[in-house]
């Protein structure tokens, strides 16, 4: 049985169509397991980026600055590390 494809442009055979459909269901529920990350920011350039949790960062893969990350955080944790920033603790 054929049937017009999802673009409306061609016709399709029903059993490809459904097959089509069950391939981009299962390339969803992949791209939904996606490895725990860290967020990153480099004081000296300004850069943003994300690792995995895993992976130890000691350096700026942009600037290649050393002691000079950030990990993104809770408030707190950003509190902190301002405080310790203006010397304050």
């Amino acid at each position: 049985m054929m049937r017009i494809g999802p673009g409306s442009k061609n016709l399709v055979c029903g059993e490809c169509l459904e097959r089509k459909s069950a391939q981009k269901q299962e390339t969803k529920s992949e791209l939904s397991k996606e490895e725990p990350v860290k967020e990153y920011f480099c004081k000296e350039c300004r850069y943003n980026f994300k690792r995995a949790k895993h992976l130890a960062i000691s350096a700026c893969p942009y600037c290649g600055s050393s002691g000079s990350l950030m990990v993104k955080g809770s408030t707190a944790r950003i509190m902190a590390d301002a405080a310790k920033m203006k010397g304050v603790d």
